[in-house]
């Protein structure tokens, strides 16, 4: 009788979890993007989800809340309630740079978020806009030495400003750092003629470059990219700087899960598709797909450079 009475009990216990499983998602998702929309993180929330409405039969809505260097709405997702209803659309500029570099972080990106997964990598690459006349990087740092040029990133601790800073170093030129709240401003300014270059990621910039708009003289990264094979890496060049950006998808900790396999499974499924792997890679990104423990181990090693880094940088976020 008594072991009958602690299985009935169990039952009751696991019910509960049993039962979300079966109804998530019963109403809209909202995918946060902490940047403004028609940026990199704007196109792979709506890729993921268009994927993710088919997959769950619910809608999957894109919502912007760019700010702080993506701190306002990866702030606003880690303060939501755990049940699957607001989601992150992350990269590491908010959730494992802005903590490392603000004098008091606003939120803990690792340790108040659930990982869902990690979804692409994307190279960042140097463009210039067309008043500048410089026709390889060569050209270009030489043209920094006599000039005072300024480069625009998607925000103060992003992974464009880092690269920017690190481009500097390996390259012995100073240049002025303009911020903005994402990748779209950006390249609105580089085309007005208001702002010289850039070291926004490939995804970002892709359009532009291959119409000609704007310039790209080089790649980070190890090997030349698929989409751009004829563009040199900075390594190629003379410059040691191999980085870039990742985007993936959290939930606030505490999020049931039963939800973040449901997530993690369908999203790996949509993603895996052919078509959808060929028209992502097109765009410049590589898909890796790293399961939730994959992606927290990547974030904590991230953190761990940056805060290295930071000893030479000293970026400071008031």
């Amino acid at each position: 009788m008594k072991k009958i009475l602690q299985a009935f009990i169990l039952l009751l216990m696991l019910s509960p979890l049993c039962t979300i499983a079966q109804t998530y998602p019963d109403k809209p998702v909202r995918l946060i993007n902490p940047y403004p929309a028609g940026g990199p993180a704007d196109q792979i929330g709506r890729e993921l989800a268009a994927g993710l409405s088919q997959s769950l039969g619910q809608s999957f809505i894109v919502e912007a809340k760019p700010g702080g260097s993506g701190a306002i709405g990866t702030q606003f997702v880690a303060k939501s309630a755990p049940n699957g209803y607001t989601l992150l659309l992350a990269s590491g500029g908010p959730n494992t740079a802005v903590p490392v570099f603000s004098v008091t972080p606003p939120y803990d990106g690792i340790k108040e978020f659930e990982p869902i997964l990690k979804i692409i990598d994307v190279p960042n690459m140097l463009v210039i806009a067309p008043h500048i006349q410089a026709k390889n990087m060569k050209e270009f740092i030489e043209l920094a030495k006599t000039k005072s040029l300024t480069y625009g990133s998607s925000g103060t601790a992003g992974p464009t400003h880092i690269t920017g800073e690190i481009f500097q170093i390996e390259a012995n030129v100073k240049m002025i750092h303009v911020p903005y709240k994402g990748a779209a401003p950006v390249v609105n300014d580089m085309l007005g003629g208001h702002v010289d270059a850039t070291f926004l990621n490939l995804s970002a910039m892709l359009p532009y470059v291959q119409s000609g708009k704007l310039h790209a003289l080089g790649v980070a990264s190890q090997t030349r990219s698929k989409a751009l094979p004829d563009l040199p890496t900075f390594t190629e060049q003379g410059i040691k700087n191999v980085s870039g950006s990742w985007y993936g998808l959290l939930a606030p900790a505490g999020t049931p899960a039963s939800i973040i396999q449901t997530l993690y499974d369908e999203s790996v499924k949509y993603f895996n598709q052919p078509q959808v792997r060929e028209r992502i890679e097109a765009a410049g990104s590589e898909l890796v797909l790293l399961n939730p423990q994959q992606f927290r181990a990547v974030m904590i090693e991230e953190k761990r450079e940056l805060t290295e880094l930071n000893k030479i940088l000293n970026i400071k976020l008031e």
